[in-house]
């Protein structure tokens, strides 16, 4: 086999080196990253520095830190009177006031809902709602309207005397604890009118009487 001459020895060994800032011919480029420079790991032409990556996000990103729901430890607040369905007192102009059947009957459906009567003197200014059943069973809320923190309720039940249907109430407790709310409402027929419901009551003052329409509230 003929030699080769050292100047074709030169231009191959020319043609199989190293571009300048290139790579190695006919391989990955890709080394184990490990090593100081000019080793296996990658490397950038023109001496090029290996761009800084950023750091990456922390579990759960950059959002500010979830703080917990703050707890309230405050008492809640206090309603010593009932005033559900109870609110305050209607106009006299209300579209529905009690009206009485032209005769006394067993079927007490028309009192279903809640009744409220107009304002009325019992010693202090005051008005009385009451809430039935179809059935004419229910409960009774008395409020003084010069001392809203004052109420009488209790239990109350319709019924005919007569072709008078009196409200009878029962169970009565007040917020002053003396309980001494009147027990009966007696509500006549008006006519062609509504109902006249009458009261009466002791007082400090002495016995007093009262006469109220019922106004349809719910």
């Amino acid at each position: 086999m003929v030699a080769l001459a050292p100047g074709l020895a030169s231009g191959a060994a020319v043609a199989q080196s190293v571009a300048p800032g290139g790579g190695i011919a006919n391989t990955t480029g890709i080394g184990n990253g490990l090593g100081p420079p000019g080793g296996t790991g990658p490397h950038y032409p023109n001496a090029t520095p290996q761009p800084t990556l950023p750091a990456p996000p922390p579990p759960g990103g950059y959002g500010a830190p979830l703080r917990p729901p703050a707890i309230s430890i405050g008492k809640p607040p206090s309603y010593p009177q009932p005033t559900e369905p109870f609110g305050p007192p209607v106009s006299r102009t209300s579209a529905e006031v009690l009206r009485l059947p032209e005769a006394p009957a067993s079927n007490l459906t028309f009192l279903d809902g809640c009744w409220r009567s107009d304002v009325f003197q019992y010693g202090h200014q005051g008005i009385a709602t009451y809430c039935f059943d179809g059935k004419g069973t229910g409960r009774f809320l008395y409020r003084r309207l010069d001392q809203p923190a004052y109420f009488c309720r209790g239990s109350t039940q319709a019924s005919y005397a007569g072709r008078v249907l009196r409200l009878h109430n029962v169970d009565t407790t007040c917020s002053d604890g003396n309980n001494r709310y009147p027990a009966d409402l007696d509500c006549a027929p008006g006519g062609d009118g509504p109902a006249q419901c009458s009261g009466r009551g002791d007082t400090p003052a002495g016995s007093k009487t009262w006469t109220v329409r019922l106004h349809r509230t719910r």
